[in-house]
């Protein structure tokens, strides 16, 4: 292997952060589905992964990372997106820490759950979004902004940019309310490297009705399987 590579499945979900970083700092790597990784069907090649899980990165070496705080401490390390003094690095942590917690009421309904099942999640999903998003503003307010810790990106922003990314997937007006919020988007934005990936990753389509993501101009059903 020549260059990083980023092994998952077909879905808007763990996968989104550490490629942001990736492209941000113009990092080569490949992104593999599992089964064209294993060369074999999921649920024959988990034994293959660590906790049997994804997503995993695995270094030139062939070295496997898994779990996904891992992969993003690793990658902010080797990317320089890790402050560091060690206070800093505690609140990058905190901030990831805190994003990450929204993967289990936000990331299975938008992927995956349709009509009243969607709608279920989403009422039960919207309140806590709500609660955390305001967490986060005044977590904004700590550093000046338009990051987390202030001038400069670090990690725990690009978490945090996924799930309150997939969050308008709920509630468009969702960020109405979080000024802060608004700012820190739109500078996410605005970093090199970040609006090309945006814009040119799979097209995340028919949420609460049939999620589907558009590859190679083929819209595709969702999930850990081959078609």
């Amino acid at each position: 292997m020549t260059d990083l590579t980023f092994v998952y499945f077909k879905m808007r979900a763990l996968g989104e952060a550490p490629q942001m970083m990736l492209h941000y700092r113009n990092q080569p790597y490949r992104y593999m589905m599992s089964w064209e990784y294993f060369g074999k069907p999921w649920p024959d090649a988990k034994r293959g992964a660590a906790f049997r899980q994804l997503p995993m990165l695995v270094t030139e070496d062939g070295t496997q990372i898994t779990q996904t705080g891992a992969i993003m401490r690793y990658l902010a390390g080797r990317l320089d997106l890790m402050p560091a003094e060690p206070l800093a690095a505690a609140q990058a942590d905190e901030v990831f820490e805190g994003a990450h917690e929204l993967f289990r009421p936000l990331n299975p309904p938008v992927n995956f759950h349709t009509g009243d099942q969607f709608a279920a999640s989403r009422e039960a999903c919207l309140p806590v979004l709500r609660a955390r998003f305001a967490d986060f503003e005044l977590l904004m307010a700590r550093h000046g902004g338009p990051f987390f810790l202030g001038s400069d990106p670090c990690y725990c922003d690009f978490g945090a940019f996924h799930h309150i990314d997939l969050a308008h997937f709920m509630d468009e007006a969702i960020l109405e309310d979080y000024p802060r919020l608004r700012d820190f988007m739109a500078a996410m934005h605005g970093l090199p490297g970040l609006a090309t990936y945006l814009a040119e990753r799979p097209e995340l389509t028919g949420v609460g009705v049939g999620p589907k993501l558009v590859i190679d101009g083929r819209p595709v059903p969702t999930g850990i399987m081959a078609d």
